[in-house]
């Protein structure tokens, strides 16, 4: 019997190296222990490019805040979590110990382990050009308007996505320092929840880190504060793990290589990251690939949100960046589109089809959106 009931959500990167099996095994191993001693854990992932704590995010924080309200039962007392979580390529002279600062840090320059959204507003410029090249003409303020300049891309910003400004460097922006980027997330989340009535008296707990790849291993730049027994227990797990598990070898050499996944998956936040290991099984099955039953990391770059079965509301900036970058840099024009049930998929894509810059993107490069139902696969 559950004495205690805990939320933990991920603010997590979609790059393909973000997990692994020793991820997915600490996880459900710590869980284990944690409901053996009463306390039932929940556990989501939120996945957008550069984990940016965007207006979206924050909703889809919020949605499962919700929802897990509402399937508590009697008065058990439940507590929220969220962890920020960046990645890089630290120095070796960094200090790598699970709590660190950002000054005893140091960012390898130009390692392909770094994240990909320092170059955001560059990603951002590319997207403007493919419209203005593309002159989509798209209904805005009730007139069909033909989008071949800044001013109307501004516009279409504005009636489609409910931003008033420019594309480039402004709705999409880049990281400005990777080592100071989780803590600037934080603060943003932060300010979100104190100006929402509704999260702001949940006492959310935040924790922010670094998963440096070439050592595998997440470092809190929060000076440990607050401490978080299941997050911190599953982070040092798969420190443990990482260091002492030979037969895991493979895996991690896959998570400290440069981004070559061999598809994209859009998928809801669900617990346990399932859609994206169930995804990534199925797309190796469909291709001939034996994975020998193990999560592969750089398999799968995969983007989540909770309202992605809302088919006519519009995604964020950071999953069209995202997109746009796993299409263009990665290759990857297989996009698996992964519902629940075939009624959730075909909501996904219809939210697809209505986006303007999304639905210009399949277009533009052929993106083979591949449908897949949760039910089907598992």
């Amino acid at each position: 019997m559950f004495t205690e009931k805990q939320v933990h959500i991920l603010i997590g990167c979609a790059d393909a190296r973000d997990l692994s099996q020793v991820q997915l095994d600490a996880v459900e191993t710590i869980t284990n222990e944690f409901e053996g001693r009463g306390i039932d854990i929940e556990y989501h992932v939120v996945r957008a490019a550069g984990s940016f704590v965007t207006p979206d995010v924050v909703m889809d924080i919020k949605r499962t805040v919700e929802q897990a309200q509402r399937t508590i039962s009697g008065e058990m007392p439940i507590n929220y979590f969220v962890h920020i979580q960046t990645h890089a390529h630290l120095t070796e002279d960094s200090n790598d110990d699970y709590v660190s600062h950002v000054h005893d840090l140091h960012v390898v320059q130009g390692s392909p382990l770094n994240c990909g959204m320092l170059g955001a507003s560059a990603v951002g410029i590319e997207i403007e050009k493919m419209i203005v090249e593309e002159k989509p003409e798209i209904e805005l303020e009730g007139v069909n308007v033909v989008i071949d300049n800044d001013t109307k891309i501004k516009l279409l910003l504005k009636e489609h996505y409910a931003y008033d400004g420019y594309l480039a460097g402004d709705w999409i922006f880049s990281i400005d320092l990777l080592r100071t980027h989780p803590r600037h997330q934080r603060t943003l989340l932060e300010k979100a929840i104190d100006n929402d009535s509704e999260l702001k008296v949940l006492d959310i707990k935040i924790t922010c880190g670094i998963m440096d790849y070439s050592i595998h291993s997440l470092i809190r730049v929060d000076d440990g504060d607050p401490a978080v027994p299941f997050w911190d227990s599953v982070q040092l797990y798969i420190r443990n793990h990482s260091l002492n598990e030979r037969t895991k070898r493979e895996l991690l050499i896959n998570q400290s290589q440069k981004q070559k996944p061999m598809a994209g998956l859009l998928c809801m936040t669900d617990p346990r990251q399932s859609s994206r290991n169930l995804a990534a099984e199925f797309y190796l099955k469909k291709k001939g690939i034996d994975n020998k039953g193990d999560y592969m990391p750089n398999t799968v770059f995969n983007m989540t949100g909770s309202s992605f079965d809302i088919p006519y509301t519009p995604f964020g900036p950071y999953v069209i960046a995202g997109f746009f970058y796993a299409v263009k840099h990665l290759g990857l024009t297989d996009q698996m589109v992964m519902g629940y049930d075939a009624q959730q998929t075909s909501r996904i894509l219809l939210k697809i089809k209505n986006d303007p810059i999304m639905n210009m993107i399949v277009k533009k490069f052929n993106v083979n959106l591949i449908p897949v139902n949760h039910v089907d696969v598992d």
